[in-house]
Formats: structure tokens, sequence, C-alpha cells
């Protein structure tokens, strides 16, 4: 398990060094308003899972003998996009992607639920398709554990 402590360090930290412009603030509030009323939450989080595939294609990652230097280079990808940070815990059977720090970009309660769902369903999308480039089962895939806006985000790799 992630330390908290930490992970709030390591978030506030990136968002004191990054920054999101207001243009793509205010163009990514009114995309994701549209589309969770125009096709509903799980059509929207299909969507954006197929954006979070087709993203890992445009951002591939190496093979690496060690989960460290996957991470690094997740997090050099991830830096380059102003999309916040990744930690990578391996289990028995599991690997655990920590996400913090993503740009969300409300500030009001319910507008932020409903884009942590949707990016976590990109992040799905984008840690599935690396997976699997990597040498994993195209039937196994990522799927989030817990979404909620100011904490990192936590996705599971591993057999249902």
């Amino acid at each position: 398990m992630i330390d908290l402590t930490k992970e709030l360090q390591i978030s506030n930290s990136y968002y004191q060094s990054q920054h999101c412009n207001e243009q793509w603030r205010s163009f990514l509030q009114v995309f994701i308003q549209e589309i969770y009323q125009t096709a509903g939450e799980q059509d929207a989080c299909a969507f954006l899972r197929h954006m979070g595939e087709r993203l890992a294609h445009l951002y591939p990652v190496a093979l690496y003998d060690r989960i460290e230097d996957l991470e690094n280079s997740m997090n050099t990808i991830f830096a380059g996009l102003n999309w916040g940070w990744v930690r990578i815990e391996v289990h028995d059977l599991s690997l655990v992607f920590y996400h913090g720090a993503f740009p969300l970009p409300s500030f009001e309660k319910q507008q932020v639920k409903n884009e942590a769902k949707l990016f976590s369903a990109l992040l799905e999308g984008l840690y599935s398709t690396w997976m699997v480039a990597l040498g994993g089962k195209p039937d196994i895939v990522v799927q989030t554990q817990k979404a909620e806006p100011g904490l990192a985000f936590e996705l599971i790799y591993t057999k249902p």
C-alpha cells in the first residue's frame, strides 16, 4: 500500500511545478460535461478507455528488466504530458498502479467526481495497452480500484 503522506507530498510538489492552461481547463470541463450528458457514464468511460489505448500507441514504453525502470519511463511520458506521476507496486499475482496528480480541471464536487471516473477509464486503456505491448495477455486488463479526486488513482493489473 502506498504511503498517503508521501503521496500528498509528491502531488503537492508536482502541482507547484506544473500548471494547466486556462484554455485547456475550460475545454476539458465542457468536453467532460458534454460526453457525460450525451453518452452516459458507461459509454463515456468506454470512449475514454479507447482514447487511452490510442495514446499508449503514441507514447510507447520499452521493456525493462526492473519495474523501477518501467516506472521511470512512464513518469517521463507523464511529465511531458503534464499528467502527474505513477508508482507501481508488484504483488504476487498483480501490479498496482498508483497514479497521482492527474489534471482534473474542475473544482465543483460532482463535476470533479465525474472527471475522476472518466480519466481513470482513460488510464485503464493506457496502462492495459502498455501491458499488452510489453508481453501481457490481451484478455487481462487494468481496472480502477479507486478514483477519488485529490488522491492517487489506484488501478490493478490482474486476472479477473
